[in-house]
């Protein structure tokens, strides 16, 4: 990537990563003036229920605190949200799927009495007023409301329409029934796509011109999938092939490249666009002897020299079909160029690698480096990401580099990772609020004995007696250690 210096050859650190790729997270709760906004509801709400334990609905603080607690719900309104939801988690305070450490521990009675009347999840809309924020607050504070049936009818009664009530369970069986479909659906497209990329490569081969339009849907199908349930797509990267390594990777990166597009906020053009080239980038080493491209020992001046040539070759085949869309051919020539233009082909005329160039470049290393090839083993998740953060403005682009990052996590889903117990996980969800802190699934307990259903745990879980974070990841660990086959099947 560079030459060799002892500060270039430092990785830097999950923490150190996590710092610089953060603000890049799209996380609605993500900048300083959102964070203080859902801050302020929390804070707002425990008061006007301790106020309203205290004094007659008539004192002045009571009054003060509850059009105190109605304008926070404004604020965040005003913010472009429609409703906002309030929930917890295992003794845990959220704000959508934000965190709320400090909250967390401060607020410990509103949880509680939450928690004592089966209320895990409080959803406020625009129609908030004052006085649901009263009929909130004494909801709370009443002890004869003992389940969410109850509190649900006492809202009711008191005819509240700016609140809504439930439980954390009720909320997950509906997101996980959808999250099965989706995969489901993703997993269809995945499997098509393999069989059509299969298809181009023969078709290349024997000189013949394939169909783009198949290509075209497939990349159609994987946005309709990724802009229900980013997460479902995602997943799909974790899927590696040793026998078909091109044949997949080309659809990783298609996925990888599509996910970092949307995080970007490419329109539906133009993402449908980076796909297609995505999908169609290493065209031209169907023209590499299988020979060089699979050799397991260095390569010599010429062998290098052949392979460097597939980017032409690549954009030679792309414009010889014609394609109504040139990124095709501009990112298949450009791959390798670097963002410091120090790769190649060399160029004539210094000029920037297009944007698409750049995405394609990232998301091919990344999904490279963490594939096993039968020369090499794969590289550690994290550590790969370390390895691009490194090449960034040499190699990669800083920018683009940090968003990836941001939109994979510090452990990206599929991370078969040892926590600070000593029990195996594999990362399921990456939380964007914290990069550090994923979602996992406990296959593998800290005695080594394989559960026989895994356990689902947020990493951001406050631990209510010391204030800090109730478990913590240690490392990422190589999945084929623990005789953990498919990472798949846990996403």
């Amino acid at each position: 990537m560079s030459e060799n210096s002892n500060e270039e050859t430092r990785l830097e650190s999950p923490r150190e990563i996590a710092a610089m790729a953060q603000p890049a997270a799209r996380d609605p709760f993500s900048t300083a003036k959102r964070l203080e906004a859902a801050r302020e509801l929390a804070r707002a709400l425990a008061v006007a229920q301790n106020n309203a334990s205290l004094y007659p609905a008539s004192h002045p603080l009571v009054v003060e605190s509850m059009r105190e607690f109605a304008n926070a719900v404004t604020s965040i309104m005003e913010l472009g949200f429609e409703e906002v939801t309030l929930n917890v988690y295992k003794g845990t305070l959220f704000i959508e799927n934000h965190v709320l450490p400090e909250e967390s521990v401060t607020y410990r009675k509103l949880i509680e009495d939450l928690l004592a009347r089966g209320v895990s999840a409080l959803t406020m809309s625009e129609a908030f007023s004052p006085q649901d924020a009263s009929t909130l607050a004494n909801l709370l504070n009443n002890s004869e409301i003992r389940d969410i049936d109850a509190a649900r009818e006492y809202l009711e009664q008191q005819g509240v329409h700016g609140v809504l009530i439930a439980e954390t369970t009720e909320l997950d069986a509906a997101r996980e029934a959808e999250a099965r479909e989706n995969k489901a659906r993703g997993k269809e497209s995945y499997d098509n796509g393999v069989t059509l990329m299969r298809d181009v490569e023969t078709q290349v081969k024997l000189g013949k011109v394939f169909e783009v339009e198949p290509l075209q849907n497939l990349v159609s199908n994987l946005l309709d999938t990724l802009f229900k349930d980013p997460a479902a797509v995602l997943g799909l990267t974790a899927i590696k092939s040793h026998d078909d390594y091109t044949l997949n990777h080309s659809i990783n990166v298609c996925i990888l490249a599509l996910s970092l597009g949307a995080a970007l906020g490419l329109d539906a053009e133009s993402l449908k666009s980076l796909g297609l080239s995505a999908l169609l980038y290493d065209l031209g080493k169907v023209r590499i002897p299988e020979g060089i491209l699979n050799k397991e020992g260095p390569l010599t001046a010429d062998e290098w020299h052949v392979v460097k040539s597939h980017a032409t070759e690549g954009a030679d085949l792309l414009k010889r079909i014609q394609l109504v869309d040139q990124m095709p051919m501009i990112v298949a020539y450009e791959h390798h160029q670097r963002h410091d233009l120090k790769g190649y082909p060399e160029l004539r005329e210094p000029h920037e690698q297009h944007l698409f160039s750049k995405v394609v470049a990232l998301c091919d290393a990344y999904d490279a480096m963490t594939t096993r090839r039968p020369f090499r083993r794969e590289i550690r998740p994290d550590k790969a990401l370390a390895v691009l953060m490194q090449g960034r403005s040499k190699a990669y682009d800083p920018s683009v580099t940090k968003a990836l990052v941001a939109m994979l996590g510090i452990y990206p889903m599929g991370a078969v990772v040892k926590l600070s117990d000593g029990s195996i996980s594999v990362v399921f969800r990456v939380n964007r609020d914290d990069l550090l802190r994923p979602r996992v699934k406990t296959i593998i307990d800290p005695k080594g004995r394989w559960l026989a259903e895994e356990e689902v745990i947020d990493l951001r879980l406050i631990d209510p007696e010391s204030g800090d974070f109730a478990i913590s990841i240690d490392e990422c660990v190589p999945a084929a250690e623990y005789g953990i086959e498919d990472v798949w099947q846990y996403l």
